[in-house]
């Protein structure tokens, strides 16, 4: 809403553009797309569809061979049909074998995959083989009961899917070996589970993971955030993509061109490449679809606008495991099997369809006969680009007919170009630059490039009807319809849009009457010159737009000094106010968050609570306003650990204040309320050491010991219980100390005394010297003159209740991942294991060399037709190596 009171109609999102998943009709977007890089709507890149002389007996014979498989380390597997078993190679000459002890070696695989927990999955005759590269178990075989796994794409997370291609249906991979069976003998008298792993391997059909009976599946690929697609052929036409959601497979479109695909892969979550034949040989390129917008069964989709090359491709599809690009395997002509894998990369720029266009709308004003008034385009437009906008406003809510040129009568023609073009009809109203980021007053900008004048950044326009006597365009219901131009090799991004509804005439509140307009119903939007009254009413509003935002910025001037609101370079000026200063390299967000909880944190300086507090905030954590405080439970103190709910939604928080009727003000998401960081009071550890040193800590009258004496040495503050390695490390901490204090009885009172000036903090987590550091800054800058602060780092968390005695582990984060023993590193009994590296290509096994850190200098955007330079000088080699040559690689539009 804008300083005058007119509410506005944001169109930003992919809903609003027509690429959501629900959208049909007019409403779907035709040879549109978000872009990858900034999320803005822009045209389609495309190409026409392929011209391949495909072979569907090529093409048969490939989806029956299962899909090669390739690791993080370049290694690589397939099926050597000839020989009849699996091959691995990648690290010297030739290849060496894959053998499973589980399962018939007889029959041919139908489909390998590599999972991210390196363990090979192998269908075979219906069933799943676990192969763990790394030797942490032995081969072990599950199966459905009713279903056949033929099709298999690896989980992000380790498992993942299987297809049964004769029924139909999908299947989940779950479960694993347990790590240490069979190493000792079982003891039928001791008391134990039927079975004693609780994730055991299994397949399980999913719910609505079916396609109709007319598709033959022939491939099954998942990206790297889970999404599954799955290739399909159907006689007589296009080969079909099916995706996998809520409500099951879904048919997201076809093909266009393309009937007898068999390799199929996830270029990001947005782009399938597939695999096709070019007579008895796999096409020179792999041909890649976009799967934004609508899943609209049918529709055509075409290739996108950049040739991604294969080189050499071997008689297989892509490589079936997770990876930041699809890779896909190559042999040299004539050789039967692959010698070595290769990343799919474009090998061209972009090509755009010449125009998108979609309908957007209803966008309800609420009024009926409402006048929109304004429009404000945020919007990035190359020479050679254009944006249209075609309005119509109606009362009735009945979705009108797309446009069919730019003269059509029933629509009002508005266009946004970065300079006016010799093709733009007379008369039609062209949006004009704005040097300001936003009209709303103190807002960011939308578009996530750099203002240029008349190219990118804020235009605007008064809604009008061109060739109407009376150019208002009136009514409840707005339509749009938006059509993108390019040349191909460009394309205009547009952000969003703004349609501003409810106009308040200048000329019909501040002038007589006679100036009003005189013409109405049929007479006023009968084609013909504008009238006079009219032209005033437009002219005086080309003056009403720029004092309204000029007005709207004054009005909201106290924006500039709320810690919420102010802009990214006010927070240092508004924290000098009232004594905060702004650490170097100090992110603005954890800045803007420390400015808005100074009013509560100020009153528990000093105070072990504003010592959470600041290690809170100094790690991400964030102030809460809203949610509540469990009824009957007592009420906790600012400063204070406690659980705060907002609905079904139950967050742990550090208090700070409480308002009336329960609502609180909390921080959350930081390291303390995570339990990364624990704050220790040294008088509560009193009697942590009562039992080593004697001493009687059982008075309840003694305000430091607070009459604590519950249990013994195990015990860290009220609640939490260390575990036997944890109190040692404890312990250890205070060795000297207690050594002296033993033989000495004045030692033991001097020694009670300096804990009730101690604070010790726990840090978990942070292996990176300046981040500790920088938090012992701050636990120094926080705690009293007096008080001797100690910091020290935890590797284990501290595990609440009785774990530590039963040894179950309760702590709530995620499991710690499997890690490699380490010579000079691994700590015995901290969990590390003895195993392979996980290369499929055993000869690999033994120190994994670590890799180079790539940072490549430039700038973030460069506009068509301008020089960049690109800088690798940052880039560092890892430890005991050097940097040799830099190689170059486009990996995505830039």
């Amino acid at each position: 809403m804008d300083v005058n009171g007119l509410p506005f109609r944001l169109v930003a999102s992919a809903a609003d553009f027509g690429l959501s998943e629900n959208a049909s009709g007019p409403q779907v977007a035709e040879h549109l797309a978000l872009s990858e890089t900034t999320g803005h709507l822009r045209i389609a890149s495309e190409q026409p569809p392929p011209v391949a002389s495909e072979d569907e007996t090529f093409a048969r014979g490939m989806i029956t061979r299962p899909s090669p498989v390739a690791d993080p380390l370049g290694g690589f597997a397939w099926w050597n049909d000839d020989e009849r078993r699996i091959e691995a190679s990648g690290f010297a000459a030739g290849s060496i074998e894959i053998p499973l002890s589980a399962g018939s070696s007889a029959e041919t695989p139908s489909d390998m995959m590599r999972s991210e927990d390196d363990v090979l999955y192998v269908a075979r005759g219906g069933a799943v083989i676990w192969h763990d590269i790394r030797s942490r178990w032995p081969d072990v075989e599950a199966k459905h009961p009713k279903l056949r796994a033929d099709l298999l794409a690896p989980g992000p997370a380790g498992g993942g899917w299987a297809f049964d291609r004769t029924n139909r249906r999908l299947m989940r991979i779950r479960g694993r070996p347990l790590r240490f069976a069979g190493l000792r003998e079982d003891d039928t008298e001791a008391f134990e589970p039927v079975e004693s792993n609780r994730e055991p391997p299994r397949l399980t059909s999913v719910a609505r993971g079916v396609i109709e009976d007319r598709f033959d599946a022939v491939a099954l690929a998942s990206s790297a955030t889970g999404r599954l697609a799955l290739l399909a052929w159907e006689s007589g036409a296009d080969a079909a993509v099916f995706v996998f959601g809520e409500n099951g497979f879904a048919e997201h479109g076809r093909l266009a061109g393309v009937r007898f695909p068999f390799g199929l892969a996830w270029i990001s979550d947005g782009q399938l490449a597939v695999i096709a034949s070019n007579g008895a040989a796999p096409a020179p390129q792999a041909y890649v679809y976009s799967l934004t917008g609508a899943h609209v069964p049918g529709r055509m989709l075409n290739p996108d606008g950049r040739i991604h090359r294969l080189l050499d491709p071997w008689h297989g599809g892509f490589c079936n495991a997770i990876g930041p690009v699809p890779r896909y395997l190559q042999a040299a002509p004539g050789d039967s099997a692959p010698t070595a894998v290769c990343p799919l990369h474009p090998l061209s720029g972009l090509r755009f369809a010449r125009e998108g266009r979609v309908l957007v709308g209803p966008l309800d004003s609420g009024v009926a006969g409402c006048i929109w008034h304004r429009l404000y385009v945020e919007a990035a437009l190359a020479d050679g680009s254009a944006i249209d906008l075609q309005l119509r406003a109606d009362d009735t809510i009945a979705t009108p007919t797309m446009p069919t040129d730019l003269d059509d009568p029933d629509w009002a023609l508005h266009r946004i170009v970065p300079h006016r073009r010799v093709d733009t009809p007379p008369d039609t109203p062209v949006a004009a630059w704005l040097p300001a980021p936003s009209e709303i007053p103190n807002a960011p900008p939308m578009l996530k490039c750099e203002s240029r004048t008349d190219k990118s950044g804020l235009f605007t326009l008064l809604l009008q009807h061109r060739g109407r006597k009376v150019r208002r365009i009136a009514g409840r219901y707005l339509w749009a319809a938006l059509t993108l131009r390019g040349d191909s090799q460009c394309s205009p991004e547009l952000a969003g849009l703004r349609f501003y509804a409810g106009r308040q005439s200048w000329r019909d509140t501040y002038l007589p009457a006679f100036y009003g307009e005189t013409l109405s119903g049929n007479d006023a939007v009968a084609p013909g010159p504008a009238t006079r009254h009219d032209f005033m009413e437009r002219f005086l509003h080309a003056h009403e737009g720029a004092l309204t935002e000029l007005e709207g910025r004054i009005s909201a001037s106290w924006q500039l000094t709320d810690p919420a609101t102010a802009p990214e370079p006010a927070l240092p000026w508004i924290g000098q106010w009232i004594g905060i200063a702004t650490p170097r390299g100090e992110a603005t967000s954890r800045m803007r968050q420390r400015l808005l909880a100074a009013p509560h944190t100020a009153a528990l300086n000093g105070t072990h609570g504003g010592l959470l507090a600041a290690l809170e905030l100094a790690t991400g954590g964030r102030m809460i306003t809203g949610g509540r405080i469990d009824a009957g439970k007592p009420v906790p103190s600012p400063g204070q650990l406690a659980i705060a709910r907002a609905g079904d939604v139950a967050v742990r928080g550090l208090m700070l204040a409480m308002h009336t009727g329960g609502e609180c003000v909390f921080l959350t998401g930081g390291s303390v309320t995570s339990g990364d960081i624990v704050v220790v009071e040294g008088f509560r550890l009193r009697r942590t050491f009562a039992t080593i040193l004697g001493a009687d800590l059982a008075d309840e009258q003694d305000p430091l010991t607070l009459g604590l004496a519950t249990s013994g040495n195990s015990f860290v503050g009220d609640t939490l219980i260390l575990g036997d390695a944890a109190r040692e490390e404890l312990f250890a901490l205070y060795r000297p100390e207690i050594d002296e204090a033993r033989s000495d009885a004045e030692a033991v009172a001097q020694f009670y005394a300096r804990l009730a000036w101690r604070v010790m903090v726990l840090i978990r987590g942070v292996d990176d010297d300046a981040e500790f550091e920088r938090l012992g800054d701050i636990v120094e800058a926080e705690v009293p003159a007096h008080v001797d602060p100690q910091i020290h780092h935890a590797r284990n968390p501290l595990i609440v209740g009785a774990a530590s005695l039963i040894g179950l582990d309760t702590y709530l984060a995620e499991p710690e991942p499997f890690q490699r023993v380490l010579l000079g590193e691994t700590v015995i009994g901290e969990g590390d294991f003895v195993a392979g590296s996980g290369a499929l290509d055993s000869r690999a096994d033994g120190p994994v060399p670590l890799a180079p850190t790539a940072q490549a200098d430039g700038p973030a955007e460069v506009w068509i037709g301008n020089g960049f330079t690109l800088s690798a000088v940052a880039s560092r080699a890892a430890a005991r190596a050097r940097i040799e040559r830099y190689i170059w690689m486009m990996h995505e539009e830039t």
